[in-house]
């Protein structure tokens, strides 16, 4: 695996990853000090090409949300074609096969798991195989301070959250539940409750 910038180790002024759809949100992420990594979505990767590699060039970890991407398909080639010539640092997907690829091709994997009922996340997670996954991506993000208490003996993976976050008490009680990141939409709407985060935990 690659060393450097990873979901994996983000500081904790960094935790907030930008999931960026357009070119404005993308330029927004790269001039926004907090930000090291980005996670790409919804978008043809082809027409950010100069941002991708402005984004390399500054040790932006990108990580790219295969289950929504344009323009590449969601195997070996198309795996192996991001990570020569956009640098990405992982995939996030939630199909297994992807994982595996990823991981033959160093990248890291990053598994979603769909957190909508006691079934779904049941055997979501039994279709996570650790030997290839390096990190589990919970969605949506509201429900994982309430899973974690039950998940956490057994869990022996890191996680991050993602999607539907409504309002800084649910951003707070997610970045005290262990996660290691959390991906936004909104990038300018939650940088001040996670820095009024830090400030309080400095002031404990």
């Amino acid at each position: 695996m690659q060393s450097g910038v990873s979901l994996l180790n983000l500081p904790a002024s960094s935790v907030l990853v930008p999931v960026v759809e357009t070119r404005p949100r993308f330029v927004q992420a790269l001039e926004t000090p907090a930000v090291r990594a980005i996670l790409l979505r919804h978008c043809n990767l082809f027409e950010f090409k100069a941002l991708v590699e402005r984004a390399h060039r500054n040790g932006y970890a990108l990580y790219v949300n295969m289950d929504h991407i344009d323009g590449v398909n969601a195997d070996y080639a198309g795996l192996r074609h991001l990570a020569t010539h956009f640098h990405i640092r992982g995939v996030i997907s939630s199909h297994p096969k992807v994982m595996v690829l990823a991981h033959e091709l160093g990248l890291e994997a990053i598994q979603r798991i769909f957190a909508v009922d006691s079934t779904g996340l049941e055997m979501a997670l039994e279709s996570v195989d650790r030997a290839v996954v390096d990190m589990l991506d919970f969605t949506p993000a509201h429900v994982v301070p309430y899973i974690m208490p039950a998940l956490r003996p057994t869990l022996d993976l890191p996680y991050m959250a993602s999607g539907l976050l409504y309002g800084a008490n649910q951003l707070r009680a997610v970045l005290a539940s262990g996660v290691r990141a959390v991906a936004v939409t909104r990038l300018d709407q939650w940088l001040p409750v996670l820095s009024a985060c830090s400030s309080s935990a400095e002031t404990h």
